[in-house]
């Protein structure tokens, strides 16, 4: 990712004790691009939904470009 303030090459996060993984469609930004959402929940915060953890916001100006591919599926 590049803008005007920074460059980042490669950066690497770990999430621990995640329970759930929910990954939006590729859907209009509004703007002429696409943006997807790919959400991680924890451990629930009471006894109702997991709690979210971490968001990814995922935007390109081609929606092929957010097609996501697991070992498993293609979505």
């Amino acid at each position: 990712m590049t803008n005007s303030n920074f460059n980042i090459v490669s950066q690497k996060i770990t999430l621990d004790l995640v329970r759930d993984v929910q990954v939006s469609d590729a859907v209009s930004d509004g703007a002429g691009g696409y943006v997807r959402s790919v959400k991680f929940f924890g451990e629930p915060v009471t006894e109702s939904a997991p709690a979210l953890v971490f968001e990814v916001l995922l935007s390109s100006d081609t929606k092929s470009d957010l097609d996501i591919t697991t070992p498993e599926l293609s979505f």
